[in-house]
């Protein structure tokens, strides 16, 4: 199935995320399982449109969301070109299958109060590292926009204070550059001669959010604290880091940042990815309307 040499073409070439990566080879698996234990078929070459069809209703049967139809179709598919590219296969049987649309979902975010609440229980949680890791990782995801796989593989050469910045690599290798404030650099430096103390051996152009072992961080570990911190601070909406990179772009929006600027500083391939964040600058506009206008 040239599973390891599509592993290093996701990875070098298309030079996609290790969450993508994973995340298409187990795709491709299943439909592997399905194509030999369902269907009886025995060689993956040999699947047709209607072997791909018949998988999809059976993930519908199944109840699997229509945002997770398309990327196992879209992990398919790729896979399947790659095979074509490698003289493997004849044609592509994932090509011109068409899926119900993703619906439309608002956003979920936190308000300012919200925001202003939980910065102040992590600025008094305390002065050692892992207090000031959690707090550096919010301040990191409000303040710049970031994603979790960005954050995880910033590194200390990504800072430059003298320009008041932070290099961002973000998806396909592409790479983008966000101001940073005078507070997100103190917090920084601050943070960072915590770790000289903390650590043994401490790489000065390492990663900069690291384990309570001194490692590189990992999804689980970012996904585990912003959870924790979030539900502990009482908030309601959702709890995961995604939510604070919606945050970020919701109060640049509501405060009249121009959309492209935002786009920019989101690292979005297309305008289109950033103009679900323009529905709360219209809420913003109907409160107004309904405050200021005599027949509100």
């Amino acid at each position: 199935m040239m599973v390891e040499e599509f592993r290093d073409y996701l990875t070098y070439e298309r030079r996609y995320s290790t969450h993508t990566v994973e995340a298409y080879l187990k795709d491709i698996a299943q439909f592997s399982d399905y194509f030999q234990n369902d269907l009886g078929i025995e060689h993956f070459y040999l699947a047709q449109s209607q072997h791909v069809r018949l998988w999809i209703v059976n993930l519908v049967e199944n109840s699997v969301k229509p945002s997770s139809l398309h990327r196992k179709l879209s992990s398919l598919n790729t896979y399947y070109k790659f095979l074509l590219k490698k003289g493997k296969i004849q044609s592509n049987p994932a090509k011109g299958i068409q899926l119900p649309k993703i619906p439309q979902r608002l956003p979920k975010y936190l308000n300012k109060k919200s925001v202003e609440d939980l910065f102040e229980k992590l600025d008094e949680s305390g002065n050692h590292f892992e207090e000031k890791r959690d707090q550096l990782i919010f301040e990191l995801f409000y303040d710049t926009g970031i994603r979790r796989q960005e954050l995880i593989d910033l590194t200390w050469r990504d800072v430059d204070y003298s320009l008041g910045r932070i290099k961002i690599f973000g998806k396909g290798g592409k790479e983008r550059f966000v101001p940073i404030s005078s507070y997100l650099q103190e917090l920084l430096l601050n943070y960072c001669e915590i770790c000289r103390k903390t650590f043994e051996v401490f790489e000065p152009n390492g990663y900069i959010i690291l384990s309570n072992k001194g490692h590189q961080s990992y999804p689980e570990m970012i996904y585990r604290i912003v959870n924790k911190n979030l539900k502990m601070a009482q908030v309601k909406t959702q709890k995961s880091p995604h939510v604070l990179r919606h945050t970020f772009a919701t109060h640049l929006s509501n405060e009249g940042a121009p959309l492209n600027d935002i786009k920019e500083l989101l690292g979005h391939a297309s305008l289109a990815s950033t103009q679900v964040y323009t529905h709360n600058s219209i809420e913003k506009l109907k409160e107004i309307f309904k405050h200021s206008h005599p027949k509100a």
